[in-house]
């Protein structure tokens, strides 16, 4: 009687490739706790960037986006 043998192999996760905007990447260099799929749900809308973290810190919404858009 012939056995089969089948080896199984962890298979890569698929990475979407991510085109960051300029205020994303500078808003996940300076909170790096954020969550990477809120964020591209904001898209490149420092308003939206600035009312989702206002949420994680006490800087007021305009501080926000005047960092984000420097």
């Amino acid at each position: 009687m012939a056995t089969a043998r089948l080896a199984l192999q962890p298979q890569p996760k698929a990475h979407r490739s991510q085109n960051w905007c300029r205020a994303q990447l500078r808003a996940m260099a300076l909170w790096p706790r954020l969550d990477h799929r809120a964020l591209a749900r904001c898209g490149c809308d420092p308003a939206r960037l600035a009312t989702y973290i206002s949420h994680r810190t006490r800087m007021p919404l305009k501080a926000i986006e005047t960092i984000l858009m420097q």
